[in-house]
């Protein structure tokens, strides 16, 4: 519900510039931001959970076994789990804030794939959650 938990994903270049991950060239690092919003009509949120599930043609680069976050600074989780194809964030959002999370991609393997829709949701409220449409990607051979 929207009015209750607002959530919108963006795909952004390296340096930041939307790109559309619809038809992305192979070997492409790019960066799901999402941005989840506590509208403040019920207080702050506790025990939230984001899940966001990739396609198999893209692969997560885990920002904690490389160089880091770099300009792509996350808020605070309370607990992160970074799977081969699934990234699950824990947290909790006040009345009225906003927080970020990055997660750094590369399309990897050529192909038609499908990107399933993110959720985030409060663990223990059903009222409480947010998703957006999934949606059919291409990795394009170089």
């Amino acid at each position: 519900n929207p009015a209750i938990l607002n959530m919108n994903v963006a795909y952004l270049s390296r340096n930041g510039n939307p790109v559309d991950v619809m038809k992305m060239p192979q070997g492409a690092d790019f960066v799901a931001k999402v941005t989840v919003t506590n509208t403040g009509r019920r207080g702050s949120y506790t025990q939230m959970a984001l899940a966001q599930v990739f396609p198999s043609g893209w692969e997560i680069l885990n920002a904690r076994m490389m160089d880091g976050e770099g300009a792509f600074k996350s808020s605070f989780a309370t607990y992160q789990d970074v799977r081969d194809d699934r990234v699950y964030t824990y947290f909790d959002i006040g009345e009225n804030q906003t927080h970020t999370y990055y997660i750094q991609l590369n399309a990897t393997y050529p192909g038609r794939y499908y990107l399933p829709s993110s959720k985030c949701h409060a663990m223990y409220d059903n009222n409480i959650n947010s998703s957006t449409a999934g949606k059919w990607v291409e990795v394009l051979s170089n």
